[in-house]
């Protein structure tokens, strides 16, 4: 049926804007640390440092997210006005290219996504059909992730799924010894609730953004890196020789597979 060949693409995105909420909803706490000193953070404690990088967060304009977990990759520019720009991976499943800007976005599933999604000669059919090609739509379109995908484009949405209102945790933030991200000193700062445990490294000169943040429950991990605070999402968007409308997509999807002779 039609319903049960939607390419998965809504699902996606879901998954992206899931799998961020998921670590950051543990990792980051209540504002109310004061403004950042040329000490940098040094003689906080570490609730005090979680306090500093939570109320940078909420003011940054736009950020990059790279994240990285078992069953997703992403890498994702977006900003406040849910503009996005990026790339999602699942491991042995194929990826996605994400363009959104404003209500229209772009996606262009690799061969081995549509393969994988659809299986069979559906698969390849849509895999050869639409090579290097982006399918072109309405955000709001649910076939190419509807609310879903404005969930993952959205900086206001991926803060809010970050807690950044979490005034009621139980847990504090410990510091821990100072490391590096990327070449910048941080200082990680650890909590664990109800069975995860959560590290967010934040940096320790200039501005305290969370640089990274690592999530342990189990066996599992998870790790999203963050950069390029404030820089504006890339506004490149795909030619029309490279695109093919989403109605091309749902008379793909409408046909039968070919039948053996």
């Amino acid at each position: 049926m039609f319903r049960q060949h939607r390419v998965a693409l809504a699902l996606v995105a879901c998954a992206a804007a899931t799998a961020g909420g998921a670590l950051l909803v543990q990792a980051t706490s209540a504002p109310g640390a004061g403004p950042g000193t040329d000490r940098g953070l040094d003689g906080l404690t570490g609730q005090q440092i979680a306090d500093k990088a939570v109320r940078q967060l909420n003011s940054a304009s736009s950020l990059r997210l790279k994240l990285k977990a078992a069953d997703l990759e992403m890498r994702l520019s977006l900003d406040e006005n849910a503009n996005c720009a990026g790339k999602l991976r699942i491991p042995g499943k194929g990826s996605v290219k994400l363009i959104k800007r404003g209500d229209t976005v772009w996606m262009r599933p690799s061969a081995a996504f549509w393969r994988h999604q659809l299986g069979g000669e559906r698969g390849a059919a849509a895999a050869e059909r639409f090579q290097g090609r982006y399918i072109k739509g309405r955000a709001d379109d649910s076939l190419l992730g509807g609310s879903g995908l404005a969930t993952a484009c959205d900086l206001d949405a991926f803060r809010a799924a970050a807690g950044a209102d979490d005034e009621g945790a139980a847990e504090r933030w410990r510091r821990g010894p100072a490391g590096t991200v990327r070449g910048h000193t941080a200082v990680p700062v650890t909590r664990e609730q109800d069975g995860v445990e959560v590290t967010m490294l934040v940096a320790d000169r200039g501005k305290p953004y969370p640089l990274k943040l690592q999530r342990r429950a189990g066996a599992e991990r998870d790790e999203i890196q963050l950069g390029r605070f404030d820089e504006p999402v890339p506004r490149g968007t795909p030619p029309a020789r490279q695109t093919v409308d989403v109605t091309e997509l749902r008379e793909q999807l409408r046909r039968p597979p070919a039948k053996e002779v």
